[in-house]
Formats: C-alpha cells, sequence, structure tokens
C-alpha cells in the first residue's frame, strides 16, 4: 500500500508537560541530538510515505526550527496554524492546503511518542477492510493509566474505555498514537476546530466501520517531564552527550546526562541523570541531579538541584 502523506501533530501546547513547554513545543525537545518528532518522521520515512506533513501552532517558529534537526530523505511540509484547530482539525486545515495528496489513505502520529513499529498488520487491515479508520495496538501495558481499546472478534473497535481496570473477560489495547484514515474519512471532515475522538472515531465508529490492527514493536509516551527525563535517560545508556554549542569546564563531573544546546556548565559542577539545554547554566560547584533545566534557568554556585524541572523562557 502506498501512503501519500503521513501527517505528524505537532501544533498543541503540551500542557501536562510545563514548565518544559514554557521554553519548546513538546515535539521539540532535544532527545540527545535529534528533538522528540524525529521518531514520528523516521516512522513515516520506513512506511514510504510520499511526504510528511507537520502542523504548528504553538510556538511555531521554535517548532519548525526543530524540524530542520531531522534527517529526513522525505520532504517535509508544515501546515502553519493561525488558530489552534485541534488534532482534526488541524488534518482538515492540511487537506485544504492540499498537503495530503488526493487518492488512498493517510496515516496520522502523534509527534510526542517514541515509536519503532512494524505497521504491515495495519496496511493489511486498511487493504482489506471497509474501515474508514484503523488504528494501530500494541497489547496494553496498564490499563488503569492509559485508555484502552476493546476489539470484536472482527478486529472492529466495540469500544474505547477511559483508564481503569479491564471488565471481566476484555482484552485492553493501547492505541499508538498512530492510524490510518480512509480517503472517504478525510474527505468527510469539516475544516473546523475538533478533536479527533468527536470528529473521526466516533463517526466510524457509528458506522462500525472503525478498526483495529495489532502491531508489533516499541511505543513510549513521552507525557510530562518525569517520562521525558526517563526517556533521555534511556536513551543515554548510562553515558553522557554534549552538543556542541554548549560550554562544559574541563573540570565538570558528567553522568549520565544530555548537556544541550547553549548549556554552560562551569567548573567543578557535577550533572547526572540530568539534563541541562536550551542556555540552562550550572554555575561553579554545582549539582544538578535527576532534574532538568531548560533556558533562561540557573543552578547557582554551589547550590544542590534534585529531583527538580526548572524551565523559563529566554
Amino acid at each position: 500500500m502506498k501512503i501519500a502523506a503521513t501527517m505528524v501533530l505537532a501544533a498543541g501546547r503540551g500542557e501536562r508537560m510545563q514548565p518544559l513547554t514554557n521554553v519548546l513545543p513538546k515535539p521539540a525537545l532535544p532527545l540527545i541530538h535529534r528533538p522528540v518528532i524525529a521518531s514520528a518522521i523516521q516512522l513515516a520515512v520506513t512506511t514510504h510515505s510520499q511526504q510528511v506533513v507537520v502542523n504548528t501552532w504553538y510556538m511555531a517558529q521554535v517548532m519548525e526550527r526543530a524540524l530542520t534537526e531531522v534527517d529526513s530523505d522525505t520532504p517535509i511540509a508544515v501546515s502553519r496554524e493561525t488558530e489552534l484547530m485541534d488534532t482534526a482539525g488541524g488534518i482538515a486545515l492540511a487537506r485544504e492546503r492540499d498537503l495530503l495528496g488526493d487518492r488512498g489513505p493517510v496515516m496520522i502520529v502523534n509527534g510526542d511518542c517514541l515509536l519503532n513499529l512494524d505497521l504491515n498488520p495495519l496496511f493489511e487491515r486498511m487493504t482489506r477492510s471497509n474501515d474508514l479508520i484503523s488504528l494501530a495496538l500494541l497489547p496494553h501495558l496498564d490499563p488503569r493509566r492509559w485508555s484502552h481499546v476493546v476489539l470484536d472478534q472482527n478486529e472492529m473497535v466495540s469500544c474505547i474505555r477511559k483508564p481503569g481496570s479491564p471488565l471481566p473477560g476484555e482484552v485492553p489495547f493501547l492505541y499508538t498514537g498512530v492510524m490510518l484514515v480512509a480517503r472517504e474519512a478525510l474527505n468527510n471532515l469539516a475544516a473546523l476546530p475538533g478533536a479527533i475522538p468527536e470528529c473521526l472515531w466516533e463517526p466510524a465508529l457509528a458506522e462500525q466501520r472503525l478498526g483495529g490492527a495489532v502491531v508489533s514493536g516499541h511505543w513510549r509516551e513521552i507525557g510530562t517531564p518525569p517520562d521525558y527525563l526517563e526517556a533521555v535517560l534511556g536513551r543515554l545508556d548510562g553515558n553522557g552527550a554534549v552538543h556542541p554549542s554548549a560550554d562544559v569546564h574541563p573540570s565538570t563531573s558528567i553522568g549520565s546526562a544530555l548537556i544541550g544546546r547553549g548549556a554552560r556548565i562551569a567548573e567543578g559542577a557535577v550533572v547526572g541523570e540530568a539534563i541541562v539545554a536550551e542556555g540552562a547554566t550550572v554555575g561553579r560547584g554545582a549539582r544538578v541531579l535527576r532534574s532538568v533545566l531548560l533556558g533562561d534557568v540557573a543552578a547557582e554556585p554551589g547550590e544542590v538541584v534534585v529531583d527538580e524541572f526548572r524551565a523559563s523562557r529566554p
């Protein structure tokens, strides 16, 4: 199956990620030497999408700058919104701008997750089914933390439940933030602000044309500052990473830490299991542990910063 376009959603405020999103949109947060959104774009590249479209609104210029840090052989088009269109409205606006092609399904991917998925079962389902929407699902990791999808014997979605314990006999599945939208559903989508569940899923469910395909691979949400820190530490695997633009004194002790763009680390400082980026500073002899410092913030000389998330826009 050929995908005319993949749209990566990156326009929202990311309120659960505050205060870090006071400095950067969530998909633009640094993940070693590339932004979080690079994972979604790479997934699109592996599916041979002819074009990648990214919508922007919140701190649009900053988000678009982050896209220049993503290595991609596939063209990336930007659909900047002058007002927040929400998830479904953003898709419809990109369609109105002729960014999503004119035939075949479109893949939609959340821009704030880490994804490494084999999507062949999703494409096969869309090819053989009458779905308006096909959701990429994984066996659920924790139904009490995230909403869960329930399928019937034909892999049609019977319901989507809020976080909580599954009912007796229920097999819960996790929505990975990846779906295929048939051209019929895309063309029927109103170019007005609106969310995906109400504007896409509910109409498809009412027609019994909301399907699910169980895929394999890795999914990780980056929803809150602790999630983000944990994801970066997982990628570092015990090592340190220093951006070329960072100014790090030779006497600094860097453990498992990301020292990002514009960071300044003074003499005798200790940084471990932490992220310091976007111009944040660590003063002489300061210790920063299990924390994130972004933007116009500092650990003062001699200060000990533990389990904190500090961020301020420069």
